[in-house]
């Protein structure tokens, strides 16, 4: 099939949430933080991770799921250097969004090889990687930064901003400074960057819950 005539569903971030967090009812056994998502795919999904030599840097890419779902393959300098743990975490779990997401769009196609199957996501149209890229950094973000616990880990950590910042007054924080602040604080309990969890608090609108 022509990467031109590949249209994705366009699901809704509400939607991605509903399956993420039912992913994480069927797969993941408990809600301690943070997910062991290696764990979960090889033990529990028999899925392989598998580094590959100058992925990034001939491919453009960190990683990508194998055309039978059976492996993840990613770049193995970024899988041996410990600088990049956090973000081959999150590409696994990019990776596990388009399994989870986009499967049927891809079982439409057929490949007679990991490197066929490589070259047709290389050379996707603009818009639907777009939409692909997008909803598995959704789904992946979802899974690692539950809601709940996102949500606890919050309230303690703007206590912790508040004190530094304002006497307890909140209201004299403006949201970016209590975001980035907390966010700092925060991004350790989920094992994920700190852009990760700026992203999970502005998406999930925590600051909401407050006003």
């Amino acid at each position: 099939m022509d990467p031109r005539e590949i249209v994705p569903v366009k699901l809704t971030f509400p939607q991605i949430r509903e399956i993420a967090d039912n992913f994480r009812n069927e797969y993941i056994f408990n809600y301690s933080i943070p997910v062991q998502i290696e764990h979960v795919i090889e033990a529990t999904m028999g899925i392989s991770i598998i580094p590959i030599k100058e992925l990034h840097r001939e491919c453009d890419m960190e990683g990508f799921i194998s055309r039978d779902f059976k492996s993840i393959y990613v770049d193995e300098s970024m899988y041996l250097d410990d600088r990049f743990y956090k973000r081959v975490r999150f590409t696994i779990a990019h990776e596990i969004g388009h399994l989870v997401l986009h499967r049927s769009t891809i079982d439409m196609v057929r490949f007679l090889s990991d490197d066929e199957w490589k070259h047709f996501r290389m050379n996707l149209q603009e818009e639907p990687l777009r939409w692909f890229e997008s909803q598995a950094s959704e789904f992946a973000g979802r899974l690692l930064v539950p809601y709940d616990q996102l949500l606890d880990s919050f309230k303690e950590a703007r206590r912790v901003v508040m004190r530094r910042n304002a006497g307890w007054d909140a209201e004299k924080i403006e949201d970016e400074k209590m975001i980035s602040e907390a966010a700092i604080i925060i991004a350790p309990d989920f094992d994920v960057s700190v852009s990760v969890i700026e992203k999970r608090l502005i998406k999930e609108m925590i600051l909401e819950v407050f006003r």
